[in-house]
């Protein structure tokens, strides 16, 4: 096991960087996205889908379809991307489900990783997509 984001969603990341400097009113071909971010369309097509159900990304098929963003770059956040690919961040088992470890009361470690987690979770939070695209340093916590 490790620290480590998923390809799905570091070509979520992708994707959605190459569609917010595309600009604001551009419609971006899904085909296009996966050529310039070498990414297989039919993996780019299940990511489309994700980012769809959780609201960051308006689809239209056809023609003159493509994939835009719900928002402006700079009010979607690195947290909302990753775990709407990766589902939720937790550290270990017991940060998501206290009650599954039976150490929890007593375990030195919890308080370690519940503070790792939440401050991992503020930094992605306050990084936006828009700081990716300008390549802006986000503050450190």
């Amino acid at each position: 096991m490790s620290l480590q984001i998923t390809n799905q969603a570091d070509y979520a990341m992708r994707a959605l960087m190459y569609i917010a400097q595309a600009g604001p009113d551009r419609q971006v071909p899904s085909h296009e996205i996966a050529e310039k971010m070498v990414i297989s369309p039919m993996f780019l097509s299940r990511i489309n889908s994700q980012l769809s159900n959780a609201g960051l990304v308006n689809t239209r098929r056809g023609a003159h379809g493509g994939i835009m963003l719900s928002r402006p770059p700079s009010q979607i956040n690195i947290y909302e991307i990753l775990t709407a690919i990766d589902g939720p961040i937790a550290m270990t088992n017991c940060s998501r489900n206290p009650g599954s470890c039976t150490l929890s009361k007593d375990c030195p470690l919890s308080s370690v990783w519940q503070e790792a987690e939440a401050q991992l979770i503020a930094h992605l939070k306050k990084t936006t997509l828009q700081d990716l695209v300008d390549h802006k340093s986000v503050p450190t916590l």
